[in-house]
């Protein structure tokens, strides 16, 4: 297809086409393909967070955010990425000295880890290979052993698209004094995330993944038990202190001094009425539903996950129904294969990060138009037809 930015070195599938204006469909991990309600929400004329009206729509979106994550503890959201979000929380849970937990099995648990370190944490570290599932009988050995104030673990791990048995873990940290701390970037709003009934003391997610809508806020849920257990002293100063957020953004005695933004909570206030809308149970549903589809398309078509090659690839329920991280044929080279997709397509993916980089892609199924079957079986479609052609060939 041609394009209105010159002559392109790959082969052109469809040379004979006039140029067109063009439209990059994003079947990415995030930020994802939002729908046009999302896009359309946040050009309501209400740009200033200082009248009542906005706050209205505000708790609105606090109240749909507990609905969606199951949960009766406090919900907030600040203006930042989710790793805005994991530090931001990790600065209202950790001083110099606090014993922390890490579960890992992949790029994101660690990055809490060492995160936690920085910040002077003494951090015992439950390494499992980045294909491994986590093993609950050794978090439970290392409970039993060992004293903890905080357990870290990663819900869905980005880099290889494995679940990690939150529920169960979460029953064993329940029984301890330690906070249990989730990282639920790559499940929450499309898969089940029952954060009160697993123990969830603390969760971080972010509006531009599983939430379906645009980049820019991070979600952080905080259980009662958490919230009494908040750092002291106050290692995040004022504005990002949690108490200090909790009292000015939510209970709000006075209107906050501080800036809302906007737009943002507009457009996540139209995602999570969308997604809401649909009934959780049955929203999780089509994204099983839909992730199988998807797996058996990509398999017939020659490709393979990375879970396929764990330990764990027998059981459906380690491969997330959100991120899938499919590994190039021998013969692929990234670069090429990506540019491809994206210059004579129109079709973005995101390539991995850690061990897995240059050797696999992601496609992220969060969204609903990422799930919808014209863009579903045209992307399977396009990555078949781009693994076999000659301009991507190592």
């Amino acid at each position: 297809m041609k394009t209105d930015v010159g002559p392109s070195p790959h082969v052109r599938y469809v040379s004979d086409l006039p140029a067109l204006p063009r439209r990059v469909l994003n079947m990415s991990t995030g930020p994802v393909e939002v729908s046009r309600r999302v896009l359309d929400a946040q050009l309501v004329p209400l740009l200033t967070p200082h009248t009542d009206d906005f706050w209205m729509l505000h708790d609105e979106t606090i109240g749909l955010l507990g609905k969606v994550l199951r949960t009766t503890g406090k919900v907030l959201m600040m203006h930042g990425s989710i790793r805005t979000g994991i530090d931001v929380a990790l600065g209202n849970l950790v001083v110099p000295g606090t014993r922390v937990l890490s579960v890992q099995n992949g790029f994101w648990g660690s990055l809490i880890a060492d995160w936690s370190e920085r910040r002077g944490a003494v951090v015992t570290r439950i390494d499992h290979g980045a294909l491994e599932p986590v093993s609950v009988p050794r978090v439970a050995d290392a409970l039993a052993t060992g004293s903890y104030d905080l357990v870290t673990v990663v819900h869905v791990e980005t880099s290889s698209g494995i679940v990690n048995p939150v529920a169960e873990i979460g029953k064993l940290v329940a029984s301890t004094d330690a906070i249990f701390f989730v990282d639920t970037a790559c499940s929450a709003g499309a898969m089940k995330v029952d954060s009160d009934a697993w123990g969830i003391d603390v969760q971080v997610t972010g509006s531009h993944k599983c939430l379906s809508a645009v980049p820019g806020l991070a979600i952080v849920t905080i259980s009662e038990k958490a919230w009494r257990r908040l750092a002291r002293p106050r290692a995040m100063g004022t504005y990002f202190e949690f108490t200090q957020w909790w009292d000015s953004a939510v209970v709000r005695p006075v209107t906050p001094p501080f800036t809302q933004p906007t737009t943002l909570v507009l457009a996540l206030r139209a995602a999570l009425i969308e997604i809401t809308s649909q009934g959780m149970e049955s929203w999780w549903s089509t994204h099983t539903t839909v992730a199988d589809e998807f797996m058996r398309a990509m398999r017939s078509a020659g490709f393979s996950f990375l879970v396929d090659g764990s330990a764990t690839s027998s059981d459906r329920a380690s491969y997330s129904d959100t991120v899938m991280a499919i590994r190039y044929p021998d013969h692929v080279s990234e670069v090429k294969f990506r540019r491809v997709l994206l210059d004579d397509f129109g079709i973005f993916v995101i390539g991995n990060v850690g061990e897995f980089a240059g050797s696999s892609f992601r496609v992220g199924l969060m969204s609903p138009p990422q799930m919808q079957a014209v863009n579903l079986y045209g992307a399977v479609a396009v990555f078949s037809q781009a693994a076999g052609a000659r301009a991507c060939r190592i």
